[in-house]
Formats: C-alpha cells, sequence, structure tokens
C-alpha cells in the first residue's frame, strides 16, 4: 500500500533538518570570540531585517497586525526564542550537552498536553507512544543514557523550561494562524521582540568590537539568520497549517539527528551504536506520524 506523504509533514521536517545546522554557525563564530548570547542577538536583528525586507518586496500588507493580538506576538518572541536560548545556554552550563538536549525535547510532551486544553485536540495512544520512543531515540542519539550524571535541581529547572520555551512557539504559532497572519507575519514580529527580549542580556559594545575586528562574524550571522532561522521558521510555521499542534515537535524531533550527522560529516565525530539506534528510532517514530492529524479534520 501507497503511503501518501503530507506536505505540511514535509515542512516542517525540511525545518527541523536546517535547524540542525547551527552548530556549525555557533563553532565557526565562536572561533572569532562571538558569545552565544552575542550570537543570539545578532542572528535575530538579522533575521527580523531579511523579514522585513522580504515583506517590504512581497506584500507590505502583511505588516498590519492587530493591537489585540499584540501580546501573542510579543510572547512568541520572548518565550519560545529568548526565554528559550537563556534557558538552554543556562542548562549547558549546569550539566552536560546530552543531558541540556534531552531536557530541550521534552518539549513535544508540553505541546500534547496544552493541545488538548488549548486545541481541543484529542490525546491518542498513537501521539503518545510516538512521544515516548521519539524522546528515548533523542537519549541514544545524544548518549545521554550513559553518562552516569547526577542532574542538579536547577539543572532539571532550566532544561523544563528550556522544553517548554521551545514548546511555545508551536502554541503561539498555531494561536495566531487561528486568526489568520500569514507565516511571514508571525515569524518578522517573532524576532523583532526576540531582538528586543536579547538586548537586556547583550554585551552590546564587545558585540560590535567583535563584529568590527572580524567581519567573518557578521557573515557567519547572516547566513545562520537565512539558513538557520529565516528559511526554517517560514517552513515550520507555515506546516502547523496542516498538521496537529501535538504532532509537529515530535518531526522536529530530527534536528539532533541531524545534528548528529554534521558533526560526524563535518567534525569526524564518532556515532556509537547506541547514536545510531537512536537515530533509527527517532526517523522511525516521525515515519509513523507520516500523514496523521491534519488541523481541519485531525481525527487522529
Amino acid at each position: 500500500m501507497k503511503t501518501r506523504v503530507n506536505l505540511h509533514f514535509l515542512l516542517i521536517l525540511l525545518a527541523a533538518s536546517l535547524w540542525g545546522t547551527a552548530g556549525i554557525f555557533v563553532r565557526t563564530a565562536g572561533k572569532y570570540g562571538l558569545g552565544e548570547m552575542q550570537l543570539v542577538m545578532l542572528r535575530t536583528l538579522f533575521t527580523a531585517l531579511i523579514l522585513g525586507i522580504m515583506l517590504i518586496i512581497k506584500d507590505r500588507s502583511l505588516f498590519r497586525i492587530k493591537i489585540r493580538d499584540l501580546w501573542l506576538f510579543a510572547a512568541t518572541g520572548l518565550f519560545s526564542i529568548v526565554l528559550f536560548n537563556f534557558c538552554y545556554y543556562k542548562t549547558m552550563s549546569l550539566t552536560s550537552l546530552s543531558v541540556a538536549a534531552v531536557l530541550l525535547y521534552t518539549a513535544p510532551f508540553f505541546v500534547v498536553i496544552m493541545s488538548v486544553f488549548i486545541f481541543k485536540q484529542r490525546l491518542t495512544f498513537k501521539k503518545c507512544a510516538a512521544c515516548v520512543t521519539a524522546f528515548v531515540g533523542c537519549c541514544l542519539v545524544t548518549g545521554a543514557f550513559g553518562t552516569g550524571e547526577k542532574l542538579s535541581a536547577a539543572a532539571l529547572v532550566f532544561g523544563l523550561l528550556t522544553g517548554l520555551g521551545y514548546s511555545l512557539y508551536t502554541v503561539f504559532g498555531r494561536l495566531l494562524l487561528d486568526r489568520e497572519y500569514s507565516s511571514y507575519t508571525i515569524t518578522f514580529y517573532t524576532f523583532v521582540f526576540a531582538f528586543l527580549g536579547c538586548l537586556p542580556f547583550t554585551n552590546l559594545k564587545s558585540a560590535a568590537s567583535v563584529c568590527v575586528n572580524s567581519p567573518a562574524v557578521v557573515l557567519t550571522a547572516v547566513l545562520m539568520a537565512v539558513l538557520n532561522t529565516v528559511i526554517p521558521y517560514l517552513l515550520y510555521t507555515a506546516g502547523l497549517c496542516g498538521v496537529d499542534a501535538s504532532i509537529a515537535p515530535v518531526i522536529a524531533m530530527v534536528e539532533p539527528v541531524v545534528a548528529t550527522l554534521i558533526g560526524a560529516a563535518v567534525y569526524g565525530e564518532a556515532i556509537t551504536f547506541s547514536g545510531a539506534s537512536g537515530i533509527v528510532i527517532v526517523l522511525a517514530s516521525v515515519f509513523v506520524l507520516n500523514n496523521k492529524g491534519r488541523v481541519k479534520n485531525a481525527g487522529s
């Protein structure tokens, strides 16, 4: 029997694959002395500028939003971008990178729970099973099962906040799509507010100095804005139109798989048997969800 592929499913899959390239840009920027939050600030700045130019060229009416919806755009930028990045970097400073990555991928569980109450979506066995198996796969991919590391309360709290922040883009994005905003409008204002939210946490003088002394940093930030932010966020937001909000973040779990494969191909990092097994499990979970849970007639 032939499996019909959901186009919106593919959009989210491609978005997550592009997000998986973040390590290349982070490591490149790090060589020039640019800090993580400085990179986030530049990333959000260039993303907002690029999207603003696109809206001017495409359709200036896309800048229009209703005052009553302003809080949703602000929440999307501040919580799903700034809170997410701040908590993720904090978690990485408190525990290993693998454990931080696993805590990040608690996001689908938050979305599944919130979708039941906010979008009235059904909590099915298939959705829950896909969440659990994909999460186990992520643990294997990152090697978290073999760390034997004791997790502090602070690391756990910030890690869970990372997952919550990551999940909120799906929730707020769907709410804004339901109010008939374009994916361009949603993404633009998300990063405008994200840039403003980054300013209190960023040493602007230091960031400007690095950019002046190392112009390659600016090119890195621009490429990150285009390939790791503008394109994937537009694809993901568009994909939310035709996929259940509770399913989208599970599909996005291919991100650490892509990151692992890039690490092996670009930086010569070894892929263990555990990691390979995790990749297979994550891809199998995503395959099971293919063609499930369209927004309009979500019978799943």
